[in-house]
């Protein structure tokens, strides 16, 4: 623990020690975030469960430019729970302390019923590019991803479709390196180490532009799997058309029969009157087709071979804005063989320029044992944030 306070406070340091040039702060330093408070109700079980939280949110951004070429950036989240679902799952705090990088920047700082109190630095890297290269060094977020809502291309920092309130999305402690060959393709470089030497990362990746197409293929070692990935993004007439695939195959297999073969597919449309439908799809074979509660959707083993439960997903989504302060959409994912079904309302209302306030629904239902299709699970989550920046 120690150890770990002391990187985290050298950084600080390092960062804070430029302020003593003779210029403006907000020339090299900028200052962004939020607060929010979210409070869920979930109703488990046909609502003979019902559990009440409450989230206390706290996201510091900082970043500083000694030069112009030059960026640090640290961003820190801390977050405070008040909760009944520590009686379900005990361990909880302890999850939220474990860090899968290669230095533990995770920290639960109070772990006690009903409270937890955790704080992890997701951001913390160090970044120099010019016109043709960029080098970034340290967590950092590697967004290989094109589609809307599953990406079997984002190998480095998968994240989960429902996890609505971490915007940011995960990181990963890396390294990064992308020529831009031209100004409609380049080449990234990225290796990500682990503590485990069976969880490390690392693929190239090249980008290039056809036919008003944007492509990208890739190759690299995803864990103990050879990863191979294309990906493209481009119109059919009016309508947007995205589309990503990956290959994982264990090292060590010889016979081929441990491959994971992820796809995934977007057409979106942006109408006249303000209306924007989008519709995708994932297939992955290695899921598991298999579903004993809501809880499994946000707790199981997510990866780029397996990010949903289910093998077959299909997506509609729909959303307008109404006003310059009201965005309203919906959200249904349905899966055929284990039928199920989760239906996302959400609407957001900006009361002022850095206050808004939203409510998301998230309610799953699916087949039970007896191949009875019923609830499983619905969560009412009110959501108030005020931003700032410098």
């Amino acid at each position: 623990m120690k150890k770990r306070f002391t990187i985290a406070f050298a950084f600080f340091l390092l960062c804070l020690s430029i302020s003593a040039q003779r210029k403006p702060v907000s020339d090299y330093l900028s200052v962004r975030g939020y607060i929010k408070n979210l409070g869920i109700i979930n109703f488990v079980e046909d609502g003979n469960t019902l559990n009440a939280t409450s989230l206390y949110h706290k996201r510091v951004n900082l970043k500083i430019h000694p030069v112009s070429s030059f960026t640090i950036a640290a961003e820190l989240r801390t977050r405070l729970f008040i909760s009944e679902q520590q009686k379900l799952l005990p361990t909880y705090g302890k999850l939220l302390g474990t860090d899968a990088g290669i230095v533990d920047l995770s920290f639960t700082l109070v772990d006690k019923y009903p409270v937890i109190l955790h704080t992890m630095l997701d951001r913390l890297y160090l970044d120099w590019q010019n016109e043709k290269w960029q080098i970034r060094l340290g967590r950092q977020r590697l967004n290989w991803g094109i589609n809307l809502a599953w990406n079997p291309n984002d190998i480095f920092n998968t994240y989960n479709f429902l996890d609505f309130d971490y915007e940011e999305r995960p990181g990963a402690d890396a390294l990064k390196v992308l020529y831009n060959i031209s100004s409609f393709s380049n080449i990234e470089l990225a290796y990500s180490p682990s503590r485990d030497k069976e969880k490390m990362v690392g693929a190239i990746k090249y980008a290039f532009n056809k036919r008003n197409y944007d492509f990208q293929v890739m190759a690299g070692n995803y864990q103990r799997d050879v990863f191979v990935g294309f990906g493209w993004a481009g119109n059919i007439k009016d309508a947007g058309f995205k589309g990503e695939v990956s290959y994982f195959q264990d090292w060590q297999d010889k016979k081929f029969a441990n491959v994971a073969v992820s796809g995934s597919i977007t057409v979106d449309y942006a109408f006249k009157k303000g209306w924007y439908m989008a519709g995708a799809f994932l297939y992955n074979n290695k899921a598991s087709d298999q579903l004993f509660s809501a809880l499994q959707l946000f707790a199981f083993n997510l990866s780029p071979k397996v990010l949903m439960p289910a093998k077959y997903n299909f997506l509609l989504q729909t959303s307008k804005q109404f006003s310059p302060a009201s965005t309203g959409s919906v959200s249904v994912i349905y899966s055929p063989v284990l039928n199920m079904l989760i239906i996302n309302p959400y609407i957001s209302y900006s009361i002022v320029d850095n206050w808004d306030i939203d409510l998301t629904v998230q309610c799953f239902f699916a087949d039970d044992y007896f191949k009875k299709f019923k609830p499983f699970g619905n969560s009412f989550n009110l959501r108030a944030r005020w931003s700032f920046s410098n």
